[in-house]
């Protein structure tokens, strides 16, 4: 049996797939059901997303671009449902292949015979040298594919361009400079990704408008319901303005760069897209915790998460993979001969039990998970650990912190008292969580707080960066965000590869000023441009039931 028939058989048979719908891919449930079941073939997700892509569109559109619709609409030709186009009532003349039309047997109404002997056998699949369907690529077809642009019409460009153009107004009216500058950003590179000559461009159009904070997206429902919005960093900017029927379909194409690119994007305020973006940390901690140490309690919580996770949709059975991955390399990364006695998931569980039950202090110690073991001569040792999963792995949130009193923890008593004392006269001026206001005006007092406090906190910063004794302080803050001095490893999972890293507790923690200090309106960056391609970016974040926090990342610039 084939491969691809063995996955289909696999598929027809779930609990929440009727067998006589199994070509009705539209179903985002089916989606992520198909897609589990090519990863329980060991199938990765390169080769995966770009098959589930090809499938959605030929069901809904017939996978054709925008040109090639027109020309068959000027054919007279039909689309005829699964890629095949022709005349009504009579068998298809031409099927949809790689976003082009191509003839096939009129009579039969299939594509002409090709030669099969380059099919692979499942223990063969290798998406290296093959292509999504199986069929066997030689060297120098794999060598020169690149990423191929997927054309917009001629009526799609100037739509989108109009769209754009509209942000003219938006600019010219807005009085602050920060948000001026991001709605500029967003034009140019709406612009760029539209008109764009390469794949390339438009991969670098939306990584602009990532790292300005202007996008963000709604997460349930697997990657082909996933759409695209603009944020709050663009005053005044709806984001149905890009909503029109072409701009669906380029907001699609934005989201899959998303995915493709491991960038890491805002969610939505949608309760699913939260909860299942709060699960995915979860998930990997109980689970590492449960792989490591299957104790009834582990396998009890672990057992919980995955059926809540797997109600939201999430792809379960391949972050249990992922999970298993990074509890093997735990395991290998402890000292020989060692005896693991148990594990102990402890991140959320508020910052009083973790210094009641194991002296940690959540300010400076971002412990999550505990390993315990005894070594060679059989003392009783342990392991902490930092668990970060994200898409990209060179862009990582090291601390979530409260901005009560972040002045002072981070920049010192005689900087940072000043700060923490104008945190409250800032929120009452800038009231988002008052009741009975409108959105867009709660957009701009959210946005008015982010800047005036990110002002503040980035002149501390900025002066601290002028002397030596300033120089230490800082210095001692980015120890404190990488958790520095307290013996932590951190296990990086990437969610997009699977792949795991464990990095030792210093890994983070030798910075050498000076330190380069810079904010745009919107983000605090601190840097070692000199030294290294490290920086630690901060952010704020406004929160509708709780105080406002402060976001520290830890990034690594991509290489030009």
């Amino acid at each position: 049996m084939k491969l691809i028939d063995k996955i289909l058989e696999d598929f027809s048979i779930l609990e929440d797939v009727n067998a006589s719908e199994v070509d009705d891919f539209q179903n985002p449930i089916h989606i992520i059901r198909l897609k589990e079941v090519m990863a329980s073939y060991g199938i990765q997700d390169e080769v995966i997303n770009p098959i589930i892509r090809t499938i959605t569109e030929q069901d809904d559109e017939g996978g054709l671009d925008d040109d090639e619709k027109e020309k068959a609409e000027k054919m007279g030709l039909t689309h005829l449902g699964r890629g095949s186009y022709g005349k009504e009532g009579k068998p298809p003349t031409h099927k949809a292949q790689d976003g082009k039309l191509v003839k096939v047997d009129t009579d039969t109404g299939k594509e002409p015979e090709k030669d099969d002997s380059g099919k692979l056998e499942p223990d063969d699949f290798n998406p290296e040298k093959t292509n999504y369907l199986g069929v066997g690529k030689d060297d120098s077809e794999v060598e020169k594919e690149e990423p191929k642009l997927k054309k917009l019409s001629d009526k799609t460009k100037q739509t989108q361009t109009e769209m754009v153009n509209q942000l003219d107004t938006v600019i010219e009216n807005e009085t602050n400079e920060g948000s001026k500058k991001a709605t500029g950003v967003l034009k140019d590179n709406w612009s760029k990704f539209v008109n764009a000559e390469t794949q390339e461009e438009r991969v670098e159009a939306v990584k602009q408008m990532v790292d300005y904070g202007l996008l963000a997206r709604n997460q349930a429902g697997g990657k082909g319901a996933r759409k695209v919005y603009i944020t709050s960093n663009a005053s005044g900017v709806p984001y149905k303005h890009f909503m029109g029927a072409a701009g669906n379909a380029i907001t699609q194409a934005i989201s899959d760069i998303i995915d493709d690119e491991g960038l890491e994007v805002d969610m939505r305020n949608s309760s699913a897209d939260r909860a299942l973006a709060d699960l995915s940390g979860k998930h990997n901690e109980a689970g590492v915790v449960a792989l490591i140490d299957s104790s009834d309690e582990n396998q009890k919580a672990y057992d919980e998460l995955r059926a809540k996770y797997r109600e939201l949709g999430g792809s379960d059975e391949e972050a249990h993979n992922q999970n298993q991955t990074a509890a093997n390399m735990i395991k290998e990364s402890l000292p020989d001969n060692s005896t693991i006695t148990g594990a102990i998931q402890v991140g959320g569980i508020g910052g009083k039990e973790l210094m009641s039950r194991y002296g940690i202090d959540e300010k400076v110690d971002p412990t999550d998970m505990i390993v315990q073991y005894k070594d060679s001569d059989g003392s009783d040792k342990i392991m902490k650990i930092s668990a970060k999963i994200y898409s990209n792995p060179n862009d990582i949130t090291m601390k979530n912190s409260g901005t009560k009193t972040a002045g002072v923890d981070y920049l010192g008593k005689e900087i940072g008292q000043s700060i923490d004392s104008k945190l409250g006269e800032l929120r009452k001026s800038n009231n988002y969580q008052e009741l009975g206001i409108s959105d867009e005006e709660q957009k701009n007092r959210k946005r008015s707080f982010r800047e005036s406090y990110m002002k503040l906190f980035g002149d501390g910063m900025l002066k601290l960066s002028k002397t030596p004794e300033g120089e230490k302080r800082l210095v001692q803050m980015w120890k404190d965000v990488h958790g520095c001095g307290h013996d932590v490893h951190t296990l990086i999972v990437n969610k997009k590869t699977g792949e795991s890293q464990i990095k030792p507790p210093e890994h983070y923690c030798s910075p050498k000023p000076p330190f380069n200090v810079t904010y745009d309106g919107g983000k605090i960056v601190i840097n070692l441009e000199t030294q290294t391609d490290a920086f630690v970016q901060i952010d704020c974040k406004t929160e509708m039931k709780s105080s406002p926090k402060l976001l520290f990342k830890h990034k690594v610039k991509r290489k030009k």
